[in-house]
């Protein structure tokens, strides 16, 4: 059986920021297959947001080829705070006195960010209080895209899906303040990409979306962290590896 993994670092609605990877693993293999690495790529202005436009630059025109299951991982907010929601359609109550710190603020980041934070004390940056809205924004406009080709948003979703659209933020594969991955990811990116670059963090994303794709069956990567009870579903999740299975992240 065949697994297809797809990370897409995503860029924002202007400039060359895209790239997207696409990785492949068959069962019972011992390598994976990198099937393309795109160059850092902007949108077409003049044409409508599809998922070809994102793969053409990997796969350089060629076909997705048929898999038993697909993910894509997309580094970007899938989700904004449901807080955040309720206060711009005057939804619920409102805050009525500043939070303990940034991170408490619901208007800031969600249950997955402030559980990520504590966890592993790396804090992701806010789609709302930072300037990652820009790629948010862009990544929840391909959300209906991806739904009109059959996939489904892990977890908002579904627990789980043959076609999966997934969150990650690949910077949990690296030491922190550094720009290349550890060990036992870095070793299995293309020798092309380069660590701190758009084409590397798609690359990686790819893993993750590999691992979703595979049920966590590729013996070449750790198992992935899962939605924990306490974080509402609505929110989103942010899919990474198994710390337990790394070196010190922190």
């Amino acid at each position: 059986m065949r697994y297809l993994g797809i990370g897409w670092d995503a860029g924002g609605w202007q400039g060359n920021k895209q790239a997207v990877a696409v990785v492949s693993w068959m069962t019972g293999a011992a390598s994976v297959d990198w099937l393309g690495v795109s160059p850092a790529f902007a949108l077409s202005r003049r044409l409508p947001l599809s998922l070809n436009s994102l793969l053409a630059p990997a796969l350089g025109g060629n076909p997705l080829p048929s898999a038993t299951r697909i993910a894509w991982a997309v580094d970007a907010p899938l989700a904004f705070p449901s807080a955040l929601r309720d206060l711009v359609c005057g939804l619920g109550p409102v805050l009525q006195q500043v939070p303990d710190s940034e991170l408490d603020n619901p208007y800031a980041y969600r249950a997955s960010e402030r559980w990520l934070a504590r966890q592993y004390g790396r804090k992701p940056m806010s789609a709302t209080f930072d300037r990652l809205g820009n790629v948010a924004t862009l990544a929840m406009s391909l959300l209906p895209v991806w739904q009109a080709a059959g996939y489904r948003l892990l977890p908002q979703q579904q627990a789980d899906a043959d076609l999966a659209v997934l969150e990650t933020w690949p910077a949990l594969m690296k030491p922190a303040r550094q720009q290349a991955a550890i060990a036992p990811f870095a070793q299995l990116l293309p020798a092309e990409v380069v660590p701190g670059s758009d084409r590397y963090d798609a690359a990686l994303c790819a893993l993750v979306a590999l691992a979703s794709a595979s049920q966590d069956t590729c013996p070449l990567l750790p198992p992935l962290v899962k939605p924990v009870d306490s974080v509402p579903a609505s929110e989103g999740w942010i899919y990474h590896f198994q710390p337990s299975h790394l070196l010190d992240i922190r």
